[in-house]
């Protein structure tokens, strides 16, 4: 009898602790994926503002604090857009589609986009080819879009609110219905996996031209030919003779 209540006790505890793993894993997954909507928004920010980065460059008259502002500047956009990559690697966990009310194929999509951003910030200088600074811009800012649109109308849903809004409607008929039946993970997990496919070759394929990219640029900085400058001795000029 007590060997039965020990057994049952134990068994108690191990479902106790799996729901709190379950807890806190949904938790954390909703958490980052909040946090992605605001690095987003900062990136897109950032990205945007190179022009008044530049023009209040122009103003320090000291060395020291323009290099400081622009350095700013590079860190933030650059660190803005690796979290993005980083953090929404999540995204392309297959379990979290049922976790979680994912955004599909929105959120996973804008995460590539993010992705290809970074790569063409590994391979290319954008600070000095305006060119390749308005493709990561346009980057930039359509990645934004596809995650906070997502965010907005399927995984913060108006749909999930207890009191729905008269111009609310959780039927297929609505656009707020139509978008969270249709792009919700846990709703729909045949274009989950899709997506899943899709978005993870296309990360898998970045991650691929980086790491490429990464091994071409490894060679030793004493085998890289510098020429050195050369010295100009000053002439002396003779004397006037007399």
């Amino acid at each position: 009898m007590v060997l039965a209540e020990l057994l049952l006790q134990i068994s108690n505890a191990s479902a106790l602790s799996s729901l709190y793993v379950a807890t806190a894993a949904t938790y954390t997954e909703s958490s980052i994926t909040v946090l992605l909507t605001l690095i987003s928004i900062l990136a897109i920010s950032i990205q945007v503002a190179r022009g008044y980065f530049l023009r209040v460059l122009r103003k320090f008259t000291l060395r020291v604090a323009a290099d400081v502002w622009w350095l700013l500047f590079v860190i933030l956009r650059d660190a803005s857009i690796f979290l993005m990559v980083f953090l929404g690697f999540m995204l392309f966990y297959p379990g979290t589609y049922q976790d979680y009310p994912i955004a599909v194929p929105l959120m996973p999509f804008a995460i590539d986009v993010f992705a290809i951003a970074l790569v063409i910030l590994l391979i290319k200088d954008t600070d000095e080819e305006p060119l390749w600074n308005n493709v990561i811009t346009m980057l930039v800012g359509l990645g934004t879009f596809l995650y906070i649109f997502g965010t907005v109308f399927v995984t913060e849903s108006a749909v999930q609110l207890t009191h729905m809004p008269p111009t609310v409607s959780s039927s297929i008929s609505n656009v707020w219905g139509f978008l969270y039946n249709t792009m919700n993970s846990q709703l729909n997990p045949a274009l989950s996996i899709y997506t899943f496919y899709i978005g993870f070759a296309v990360l898998a394929l970045c991650g691929a031209v980086a790491f490429w990219y990464g091994i071409q640029g490894s060679m030793p900085r004493n085998s890289i030919k510098t020429t050195p400058t050369p010295v100009v001795k000053e002439t002396q000029t003779p004397p006037e003779q007399k």
